[in-house]
């Protein structure tokens, strides 16, 4: 039965992540946020009825893409959109008469954080490139808090420091129509939820 209940949450667990982190076409979900391309993402950079300058290229360490024509292409910080239509104009400007230009996201640079501990699935998850989370929707990520959890003494790891924070708090933040209250989740970080001893 344990088995059985411990499959279940780990499927649901694979459901959510494909939902949040790799489902759906990468079109789609780089059109529909706003997204900021960064280095190691894998892009699609297509011309319509110009198969010679369609080409996929991985975003460099500098930010930039080597495009045949325009050499380097500075597109970290940009969404898909603004490389795309960045790319029209420079390919307008000397090469084409109103270039149709499509940029695409095919694979996203990973980027992770580790929820451990007092709750259902501890792990590394992948952080949602199309949104950013915050602790309480991490956690929920991670099948939510054990009935063994000391839920008001969670721990956040960051750039070398520990800061201890109450559940409870968090759901209020959560709750609260001002979304800036919210503390969101950064790449690397370690969330922990400790054992709560009776």
């Amino acid at each position: 039965m344990k088995q059985r209940v411990l499959f279940s949450i780990r499927l649901v667990t694979a459901l959510v992540l494909l939902i949040l982190g790799g489902g759906g076409h990468p079109a789609a979900r780089a059109a529909s946020s706003d997204y900021k391309i960064q280095a190691e993402d894998l892009l699609k950079i297509t011309v319509f009825e110009e198969p010679e300058l369609t080409l996929e290229t991985r975003v460099q360490g500098g930010g930039t893409v080597k495009y045949w024509l325009l050499e380097d292409i500075g597109v970290a910080g940009k969404t898909a959109r603004e490389v795309r239509d960045h790319i029209r104009d420079l390919l307008a400007a000397d090469y084409l008469v109103n270039p149709q230009v499509n940029v695409d996201i095919l694979k996203y640079n990973e980027q992770t954080f580790s929820v451990m501990g007092e709750v259902r699935v501890p792990m590394a998850y992948p952080l949602p490139p199309e949104k950013q989370i915050d602790l309480v929707e991490a956690i929920a990520m991670a099948g939510g808090l054990t009935p063994n959890a000391k839920k008001n003494s969670i721990e956040l790891y960051r750039d070398g420091k520990k800061l201890r924070l109450s559940y409870d708090d968090l759901l209020l933040k959560k709750n609260d129509k001002e979304k800036k209250n919210r503390l969101k989740v950064l790449p690397g970080d370690v969330i922990k939820v400790p054992e709560r001893f009776f």
